[in-house]
């Protein structure tokens, strides 16, 4: 194999070893309960107003080249004749008081949600070394109520992968190498993800999986003798869960797990509690099997601007070499009238 073939071998690797750590080939934020969207497509339009947020998060602070990623997502719902209640959403508490907000919640003068639609699009970029990815998709879901308090949902996106290498940042010992020339490594991918979700105010579960075309990643990376399975993307696949327990009125309890398989990869799972303070101001923690712990930190602005922070701690032998992983989210929420509060926004 030639020296610029193998540079290109180990730098694919390098590229998708950070995540395999996880259990996947794709982009992991620890800040996913902020936006659920990210894993589960049945969660587009879950509520009555529409939302747009963006993340970054810098990977092993301190190491250079180390992982980078960002994301902008939006989705609304669609065809929702009633903007006033959802199985998750309750009036803002400042309008109603406390007390009297809980006891008309759980009274029949909530009015029954009605089935509607949902719409999104996500835009997800990662970087690690020379290698980018970046994905985008358009999602669609639909969102059916099953009981006065319970929804059941289901989402597909669909959109492309694109896979770049900065080749001006390359050192190479033959820059006419035909292993660099062409368009190798400028390839889009078609990608496919889909989910459902089971969701109240207090309670969530749902399964979702992405990567479902599983094309092949990097052929020309190989020897004519090496197997293509070692160089395909890989279906990945999320099974989620969550309660809110409420300890007192301004204060909740949010545990919830995140359980993560992609073959070959071992099984993994995330496990996560955030105390909400009077759903405005949110602390916690994370688990990551193997990886990190995590804290996290937010506030939730009138219901219209959400803002969260976490902090990575590796708990490997990568801790040697980095300083933690730091990542920030921004939320708007669009159209939010009656400034009503979403458990889902931070789950």
């Amino acid at each position: 194999m030639k020296t610029s073939k193998l540079l290109s071998l180990l730098l694919f690797l390098f590229c998708y070893s950070w995540t395999t750590v996880s259990a996947q080939q794709l982009s992991h934020f620890s800040q996913y309960m902020l936006n659920g969207y990210l894993i589960n497509p049945a969660l587009a339009g879950s509520e009555n107003y529409g939302e747009l947020k963006t993340g970054y998060r810098s990977q092993w602070s301190g190491v250079e080249g180390a992982p980078e990623s960002f994301y902008l997502t939006a989705h609304t719902p669609l065809g929702k004749m009633n903007r006033s209640n959802t199985p998750t959403s309750f009036p803002y508490r400042e309008r109603t008081g406390s007390k009297s907000l809980r006891q008309n919640y759980r009274t029949k003068d909530v009015l029954h949600a009605l089935p509607h639609h949902g719409a999104g699009l996500a835009i997800v970029r990662d970087k690690a070394g020379v290698l980018q990815r970046t994905d985008v998709g358009l999602s669609y879901a639909y969102h059916l109520p099953v009981s006065r308090s319970l929804k059941l949902s289901a989402g597909m996106t669909a959109g492309f992968a694109l896979y770049q290498v900065d080749e001006a940042a390359l050192e190479l010992t033959n820059p006419n190498d035909p292993a660099f020339l062409g368009s190798y490594y400028n390839q889009a991918k078609p990608t496919i993800a889909a989910g459902m979700l089971l969701y109240s105010e207090r309670f969530y579960a749902g399964f979702a999986s992405a990567q479902l075309l599983q094309d092949e990643l990097s052929r020309h990376f190989w020897d004519k003798g090496t197997t293509e399975n070692d160089a395909r993307s890989r279906a990945h696949h999320s099974l989620m869960g969550g309660y809110k327990v409420y300890l007192s009125p301004k204060v909740s309890l949010l545990p919830s797990v995140l359980v993560k398989y992609a073959s070959p990869a071992p099984l993994t799972a995330d496990v996560n509690v955030k105390l909400l303070l009077d759903d405005k101001l949110w602390l916690g923690g994370s688990y990551r099997e193997q990886e990190s712990f995590v804290a996290l930190a937010g506030i939730n602005i009138k219901n219209l601007v959400q803002v969260g922070y976490a902090y990575d701690v590796a708990a490997t032998g990568m801790s040697r070499y980095g300083r933690g992983s730091h990542e920030v989210v921004i939320g708007l929420f669009l159209h939010n009238r009656d400034r009503v509060f979403s458990p889902s926004d931070f789950w």
